[in-house]
Formats: structure tokens, C-alpha cells, sequence
């Protein structure tokens, strides 16, 4: 099966839901070394650390370094930062996204669902929360929810990059069921 997970900030990811970020470009380490960052983005982690120290509450820098970490795939710093960067924030439903996305790719789909559905609520237009609100309820089992999402998925994005791929998606749970 496809997983998706849209970045708000960073755009699609990979393939089957990776990230495409850091950790692809460090992927290229001589085994048993320890990774190397490029140098843009330890300046970027440098940066935002910096800029956390001077203010606890600096959105910017809280939602980069969740970026950074999501990219890394250390799902629980991402979700820390996110988390920050929501106290500053609570509105922010791109971030919300993020966390969700984090929270379903560290296995807690209870606290995905619950802040996919908060987002929908609150932007019934946001097409990433509803495309990755279909992809928790179809891994966790819920495919009447997995299609309902993608359903409205559709009705919001019916020729985007990922709607072939959701409409091959509810093909197949409709088959199976």
C-alpha cells in the first residue's frame, strides 16, 4: 500500500511516506561512521538553536527544528518542536499536520486521528489533513474513515499531484469490501 505524509513546509516526501530530507542526503555515510550533516543545515540547526536561546517562544525556530528533526525522521523531536511551536500557535493547522504526521509515523494514530480531525473542524478545505486523515484510518483498520477522507480529499484537490494515487486507493478498499 501507498502512506502518504505531506511537510507542509518541505512539501511531498518520498517514496511510501519517507522523508526526503537529511537523512536521505546523509544516507551516503561510509558504514560504521557517524553521519555528516551537510553544512546548510547545520548552519539552519545552528540557528534556530541560537535563536531558541535568546526566546523560547520563537515560532520560526521552533517550527524549523521541527522540520529539521521530521526530515531526520526523529519523529519525537519533531513532535516536541511542533508541540512548542503549537503553544505559541494553537491555530496553526500546517504545523498541526506536521505533528500529526509525526505522531502516525512514531505509531500513536490515536493522537494523529485526533489532531487530523481537529484540523478538519476547524479548515474543512485542508486537503493534507484530509489525505493523511485517510491514510491513519485505513492503517489502523477504519475503511469506511479511510474512504470518507479521501472522498473529500478529492472533492478539494480532484487533479493533484497525489489524486490518481487516492483514487487508486478507494479502488482497492472498495474491491476489498
Amino acid at each position: 500500500m501507498v502512506g502518504f505524509a505531506l511537510h507542509s513546509a518541505i512539501g511531498p516526501r518520498g517514496e511510501a511516506g519517507m522523508p526526503a530530507g537529511p537523512a536521505d542526503i546523509m544516507a551516503g555515510t561510509p558504514q560504521g561512521a557517524p553521519p555528516r550533516m551537510p553544512a546548510q543545515i547545520m548552519q539552519q540547526v545552528q540557528s534556530y538553536k541560537a535563536a531558541l536561546a535568546k526566546n523560547p517562544d520563537d515560532l520560526d525556530a521552533n517550527i524549523g527544528l521541527g522540520n529539521l528533526e521530521f526530515d531526520s525522521g526523529q519523529w519525537e523531536n519533531a513532535i516536541k518542536y511542533y508541540s512548542r511551536a503549537l503553544a505559541i500557535d494553537p491555530k496553526n493547522p500546517d504545523v498541526r499536520v506536521d505533528r500529526a504526521i509525526a505522531y502516525h509515523s512514531s505509531g500513536q494514530n490515536d493522537l494523529a486521528k485526533t489532531e487530523l480531525l481537529h484540523v478538519t473542524k476547524e479548515d474543512p478545505r485542508h486537503k493534507n489533513a484530509w489525505l493523511n486523515l485517510g491514510v491513519v484510518a485505513r492503517e489502523t483498520g477504519d475503511r469506511a474513515g479511510a474512504a470518507r477522507a479521501w472522498e473529500r480529499f478529492l472533492e478539494l484537490d480532484p487533479n493533484g499531484e497525489h489524486s490518481a494515487t487516492v483514487r487508486q486507493e478507494l479502488a482497492s478498499l472498495k474491491s476489498a469490501g
